[in-house]
């Protein structure tokens, strides 16, 4: 093989042409690679953060959640026993006031059966009278201490 100038102008301009090639194409395509792979590097590093900050927020979350939850079952119950408590106290007020009621019932309506065993006393004592009278013919009176006659006529 033999080398000649058409050789060495050939070396020469490849060697030119790849120190050009390198200046021109090369340096900035590799720039564009490097800066995308920084890109890439950070975004995914963001995302790595805010999946971890999303988890922690999610369990901040869960727990107050779950806290309002124990509370908000503890106020039910308490207010269940609250009212259970007014609920028993009203019912036994109602019930004692509504004996008073049943026991005054009873009195007045005791009162009421003697005044009018007395007032039908007096009426059967007329009404015998005046069958007396119209029987007998004259005025008859009867006194009170015949009052167990007329108690026996009325039963």
């Amino acid at each position: 093989m033999e080398f000649n100038a058409t050789f060495l102008v050939s070396a020469i301009s490849f060697i030119l042409f790849t120190i050009i090639m390198n200046k021109i194409f090369y340096k900035p395509l590799g720039m564009v690679i490097n800066e995308r792979q920084n890109f890439i590097n950070e975004a995914k590093n963001d995302a790595v953060n805010a999946n971890s900050k999303a988890d922690a927020i999610l369990k901040n979350r869960d727990e107050k959640l779950k806290k309002s939850t124990e509370d908000a079952k503890k106020l039910v119950a308490d207010k269940i026993n609250t009212a259970n408590d007014i609920s028993k106290t009203k019912t036994g007020e109602a019930k004692q006031k509504s004996a008073e009621e049943i026991t005054s019932a009873k009195s007045n309506l005791h009162n009421e059966a003697k005044q009018n065993t007395e007032q039908l006393k007096n009426k059967v004592k007329e009404l015998a009278e005046v069958i007396s009278s119209k029987v007998l013919g004259t005025d008859v009176k009867i006194e009170n201490t015949d009052t167990e006659i007329i108690n026996r006529m009325m039963v």
